[in-house]
């Protein structure tokens, strides 16, 4: 039992251990579509179609669990334990309530002797992440095992971000939004914008781990270099939050533009494809070194003053030990849901999985619309390829199409489409590597790519 879940822990908040256990109790004679089928949206309706409960049903085919896959499709959507544990109570599947929350049922009197979390001593205690606090030192000094990057003191960073001022930039404050693990704010270093990503901890975030991607950010791009990743000017350890500082990006996040955040004009189809291109051969460099990303998203590719693609966020990158492209195994399952590989939410760590998830990113690409929308009868994105594929269903590729585009050319929306789906594959082997995905958008920009100039090629 994990006691410290609550009613109000997000399912998607659980571990793989928990997701694991659950699977064990609702595989079993499909006592998950009791589950599912008792799902509702806030409007009463239920919230999974006939078609989508056939699609759960199949994994079992294949050999996985449709439990896991509906816990993780549900969790997208904010669902809490309390709303899962509701509906267990009332089909009578109790085993899996006294996972969650035994307390809700009659326990036995020694059940009071458990142990108490440790999460919020943990996370009230300070978080040093390098050994020289305190230690006075020239503006931008280097640290010895940093060569190239300057190491700044926190109230330095205080100073070039107003005191880390949380209001938006669009209301005269600096916080630009919200990265991996932190919160970004916008500064200037010798009259030039940066970045500053102030790191602190989450509610399943402990202080050590917080540690740890702070030193793999900076390991990940001491080492590797290239047109297509975000740029790091240096860091801070000295105060009570590890920071690091990046050249500013000046149009933000693929996500924000394609939603047009702050007003700003939508993306043309063109510039799309080199955007994608980009990105896909950022990726690529990252294979050919033998890191896996695990956290591809459209939030985390953002987009320089020319548009070129700088793939960013790097706390959750792994290297292969043997430098080979085989799959490494972790307890700790990390990423962010919608985008997310079946093997992924399995703990196994593989480029495929990166290819999995810049798959959604195409989708994003081709239909301007979010990765989640609780709004949508299906909320996460990739489900809609299944409506687009269905005769039987209305939506069509025409209707999935961004309307904001202009210059849009219906053969590249649907090789990149084609792609797009190869990518979302659920088998892993039956997906593009990241190489044969740059090589096809390479094609489909061939005529964009000998106009365009900074593309990171």
């Amino acid at each position: 039992m994990n006691n410290e879940i609550t009613s109000t822990t997000y399912i998607r908040k659980l571990n793989f251990s928990i997701l694991r256990r659950l699977s064990d109790f609702l595989d079993p004679d499909d006592r998950w579509k009791d589950v599912i089928v008792s799902i509702r949206k806030p409007n009463g309706e239920p919230r999974y179609t006939q078609l989508e409960v056939r699609r759960f049903a199949s994994l079992a085919r294949q050999g996985e669990s449709p439990t896991m896959d509906l816990l993780t499709n549900w969790g997208t959507t904010n669902s809490t334990v309390g709303e899962l544990v509701d509906i267990l109570k009332s089909k009578k599947l109790l085993a899996p309530v006294t996972l969650l929350l035994p307390e809700v049922l009659p326990q036995p009197a020694n059940d009071s002797n458990l142990p108490t979390s440790k999460l919020d001593e943990a996370l009230s205690l300070p978080l040093p992440v390098c050994p020289n606090p305190h230690q006075e030192k020239p503006t931008q000094t280097a640290e010895p095992d940093c060569p190239g990057y300057m190491s700044f003191l926190y109230h330095e960073l205080m100073n070039i971000t107003g005191n880390f001022d949380d209001r938006p930039t669009s209301e005269g404050g600096n916080r630009l939004g919200e990265g991996g693990f932190g919160t970004v704010y916008k500064g200037f270093i010798n009259h030039k914008p940066v970045a500053v990503k102030k790191l602190s901890p989450e509610e399943d975030i402990l202080a050590e781990e917080l540690r740890l991607q702070f030193r793999q950010e900076i390991e990940t791009l001491k080492t590797l270099k290239h047109p297509n990743l975000v740029d790091m000017v240096g860091f801070s350890c000295d105060g009570p939050y590890p920071c690091l500082v990046y050249v500013l990006m000046a149009n933000g996040s693929v996500l924000d533009r394609l939603a047009c955040m702050d007003e700003s004009p939508p993306l043309s189809w063109s510039r799309r494809c080199l955007i994608a291109t980009g990105s896909a051969r950022g990726l690529d460099y990252l294979h050919i070194n033998h890191h896996v990303h695990r956290d591809i998203k459209s939030g985390n590719i953002l987009l320089d003053e020319n548009f070129v693609a700088k793939i960013s966020d790097f706390g959750l990158t792994r290297a292969s030990a043997t430098r080979s492209s085989a799959t490494m195994l972790t307890e700790r399952i990390v990423g962010t849901r919608a985008y997310m590989a079946p093997e992924a939410l399995r703990g196994e760590i593989t480029p495929k999985s990166d290819v999995f998830s810049f798959g959604v990113v195409l989708l994003e690409i081709i239909s301007g619309l979010p990765p989640v929308d609780e709004n949508r009868e299906m909320p996460c994105l990739m489900e809609l390829r299944y409506e687009i594929d269905d005769e039987d269903e209305d939506l069509t590729l025409e209707d999935f199409l961004d309307k904001k585009m202009s210059d849009t050319d219906m053969a590249q929306v649907e090789r990149t489409y084609a792609l797009a789906c190869n990518c979302l594959q659920d088998r892993k082997v039956k997906r593009p590597t990241i190489k044969q995905v740059l090589a096809e958008l390479e094609d489909v920009s061939r005529g964009f790519l000998a106009g365009a100039s900074g593309t990171g090629s």
